[in-house]
């Protein structure tokens, strides 16, 4: 064989092992746990198996009544969809009532597998669907409200009939929905501007708002089980009771103003008189059929949801914090997230000192901050205190200590603590708290911010910070430093990029860089720092004299919104991200040629950000807007020793 024979032969065995090797690759969650729950519902047959839906498209359940978790799969088949009611009927079939964030599609979804599949019920598909209702005494009944008005199912959901006029001026933007429990002919609709209701099944509506305040959006309906007359809404004017099926409501009184907005209203299985209400200020609680009301958890709490249960085990869905569970009815309560994460990771960082890895979250101010695990596969635990209210944009090392760089300025963590404390930046003799889009460190005491107030510099471990001036450009959108020459720092701005060869004392302008394409991201070949790759909106490029001229990077990876990119140690494989239309790629030859990697595990095929695992270089991990943070395994590994998922 000659020597040209061989390589071929070489070449084209090498890339039936690279792709073999990908489709035996898995992804699998691995935290952090925790986020925004919409719905909760439980098995009228098991009431220990418990539904929840997300925001997102995404469909958990639990076996043991909320103590842990399992992402069903393939589960729920659109993403993009809010998850905000679930019934499930008495023969154990999952109905969802979703509609379409930023959109005004919806319907209703349909599972017979215990939420693993499901299919989209015919009849009522398109249409965003707010509320959705069971008939206790007929479980063939559904009603779900709509954008559009209210629909009803005969047939547990095969076919449906419109309700309410298709061009009624009030009869639409219904966002409840509730059926009395021993008439299945007895409806109530509560809409963005007063509630209605029909004796007749639905061919006659009549308002039934006296004593309710004009104009309130009634966001729940809730009929007494055990005496239909006794009806409760929740608005965002308060909470309304009705002792007459609605024919007059007075206001509850006791919980104070800024917790008015109920968005969950439920009665306990053991006592008709032990009631929550679920608000944008916490959970309350009364036990005199709402006579007398006390706060039960944090007021900072947002309630979404709530499953009461026999034997006083209580489970609230909320924005942020997951899963919030109590087992004395409602007099302690723990987060119970095992299994469950809808975290949104901005940043990862890993920690080869502190031997851990760090995530930063964007869009939970609240619940969110930055979260540590001695590994990938956790467990993870919310690192520091002080950044409540803040979102992170990213993340640094200083030494053995954290940097985060926010949207409210720069902020250090203090040793093994983790507390978290402000680091003063002087920008034009004030103390500004600019928004910190990227943070690199030089050496334990020099560390660069790119932030909305131009480049910061330190040169005191971060205490305090200077504003470094660039030249003909203040605006910073990404900041690397190369892994083999400290001083070696680029920048990269909307005129170009500019670089540094003194840990960014001084900067030249090398070139005009990618034109009008902006960058999000840009990292060095680590076996050759003349080497660069640059994430942008309009694909992946590259450049091979240390960012004076680039070019699109072609061979299979997209021209499209690349968001994510990572480099293996080998210097040979990249790993990049497509965030608009999805899907994590790959590149074995230094980024000639590109194959897409398998999605299997994965929540959502949107990836934000990338990195590899040092300590072990073949382990890739992805954030995606929804499901946490997902670990590519390699075929060895079994997928039972990942964590994060029961």
């Amino acid at each position: 064989m000659t020597l040209r024979r061989a390589r071929l032969v070489a070449s084209v065995l090498a890339l039936v092992a690279f792709a073999a090797d990908a489709r035996s690759q898995t992804w699998v969650p691995v935290g952090p746990t925790g986020g925004d729950v919409r719905a909760l519902a439980a098995d009228p047959r098991d009431p220990r198996r418990i539904y929840l839906g997300t925001a997102n498209g995404l469909v958990y359940r639990s076996d043991d009544a909320g103590a842990r978790w399992r992402r069903m799969s393939p589960g729920f088949p659109r993403r993009g969809v809010s998850l905000d009611d679930i019934v499930v009927d008495p023969r154990g079939a999952v109905l969802v009532g979703f509609w379409e964030v930023g959109g005004s599609q919806g319907g209703v979804a349909q599972s017979l597998d215990g939420g693993k599949t499901f299919t989209m019920l015919p009849g009522i598909d398109g249409h965003a669907v707010r509320g959705l209702a069971l008939a206790p005494s007929n479980p063939d009944v559904l009603v779900a409200g709509t954008i559009g008005g209210v629909f009803r199912s005969g047939d547990r959901g095969r076919t449906w009939d419109r309700l309410t006029p298709e061009a009624h001026p009030d009869l639409r933007n219904v966002d409840s929905v509730a059926v009395d429990p021993t008439n299945p002919m007895v409806i109530y609709a509560g809409t963005w501007h007063l509630p209605w209701k029909s004796t007749d099944g639905g061919r006659s509506w009549a308002p039934i708002s006296v004593g309710m305040i004009d104009d309130s959006d009634v966001m729940t309906l809730t009929i007494d089980r055990t005496n239909p007359q006794n009806v409760f809404a929740t608005a965002c004017s308060g909470i309304y009771r009705s002792t007459d099926g609605a024919a007059r409501w007075s206001k509850v009184r006791g919980i104070p103003s800024s917790s008015r907005r109920t968005r969950a209203f439920a009665q306990s299985p053991d006592n008709q008189n032990l009631l929550f209400a679920g608000t944008v200020g916490g959970l309350w609680m009364t036990e005199d059929a709402g006579i007398t009301w006390r706060l039960g958890t944090q007021k900072e709490l947002v309630v979404n949801s709530i499953v009461t249960l026999p034997g006083g085990i209580v489970l609230l869905g909320t924005d942020g914090a997951g899963v919030v569970r109590s087992i004395d009815g409602g007099r302690s309560w723990v987060t119970s997230n095992a299994g469950f994460s809808e975290r949104f990771v901005s940043r990862m960082v890993f920690d080869r000192v502190g031997q851990r890895v760090l995530a930063g979250i964007w869009g939970d101010r609240q619940h969110g901050g930055v979260f540590a695990a001695a590994n990938p596969r956790g467990p993870w635990y919310r690192f520091g205190t002080g950044l409540d209210g803040r979102e992170v944009l990213s993340l640094g090392l200083i030494g053995n200590e954290v940097i985060a760089g926010t949207d409210d300025g720069l902020f250090l963590s203090a040793g093994a603590t983790g507390a978290w404390s402000r680091l003063t930046a002087i920008v034009d003799g004030l103390d500004a708290h600019p928004r910190v889009t990227d943070v690199v460190a030089i050496s334990p005491r020099k560390v660069l911010a790119a932030t909305s107030r131009g480049l910061l510099r330190t040169a005191d471990g971060g205490r305090t910070w200077q504003r470094t001036p660039l030249g003909i450009s203040e605006q910073i959108s990404t900041l690397v430093v190369s892994p083999n020459d400290a001083d070696l720092v680029l920048a990269a701005t909307p005129m170009g990029i500019f670089r540094s060869a003194d840990g960014g004392d001084t900067w030249a302008q090398i070139s005009s860089g990618l034109g009008d394409v902006p960058v999000h991201s840009i990292a060095f070949v680590p076996s050759d720092d003349r080497v660069l790759f640059a994430a942008t909106p309009q694909g992946l490029f590259r450049s091979g004299d240390q960012g004076v001229t680039w070019g699109r990077a072609t061979g299979g990876i997209p021209w499209a919104d690349i968001t994510g990119l990572t480099i293996h140690p080998d210097g040979r494989t990249i790993y990049a991200s497509d965030f608009a239309r999805g899907g994590v790629f790959r590149s074995s030859d230094a980024g000639t040629t590109w194959e897409r990697l398998p999605a299997e595990g994965l929540a959502s095929e949107r990836i934000w950000t990338l990195a590899v695992d040092p300590s072990s270089p073949d382990r890739l991990l992805a954030a995606s807007p929804t499901g946490g943070l997902h670990l590519m395994l390699p075929a060895a590994v079994p997928v039972s020793a990942a964590g994060g998922q029961p």
